[in-house]
């Protein structure tokens, strides 16, 4: 038994002819860059609420200096109170009872929503 042709490539046949039916093939690479920017928040201001306030300071000023008040309260003229405090701190245990104290400051606007005064004043429960 003789086999003959099984010899040499099997792709084309021994036909060496480039255009062939197969498809050429092609690749495509897709790059994708994530950039990351990081933001530096800046520091917190540690003052006391009173020592951030200045009169004339706007309600969105205020609000940028000290924080969200804990109470708000409009006035029938138009004039409004914003009341501060530190009272999560009596959560904080022993914190009254080791001479924690809690400071209330009251911000007073007027109409035209800009501050006129201020007061603190600070309690302690012992």
């Amino acid at each position: 038994m003789v086999l003959t042709g099984l010899c040499g490539c099997g792709s084309s046949g021994g036909n060496s002819d480039k255009s062939s039916t197969q498809p050429a093939q092609t690749t495509t690479t897709t790059t994708t860059t994530t950039q990351t920017t990081q933001t530096t928040k800046p520091k917190k201001d540690k003052r006391p609420i009173e020592e951030r306030l200045v009169v004339g300071m706007t309600m969105d000023q205020v609000k940028a200096a000290c924080g969200n008040p804990k109470n708000e309260a409009m006035n029938s003229d138009g004039s409004a109170t914003w009341m501060y405090n530190n009272g999560q701190n009596a959560f904080i245990p022993y914190y009254s009872m080791s001479g924690g104290k809690i400071h209330y400051v009251t911000v007073y606007f007027d109409a035209a929503g800009k501050v006129k005064s201020w007061n603190s004043s600070s309690t302690s429960a012992y």
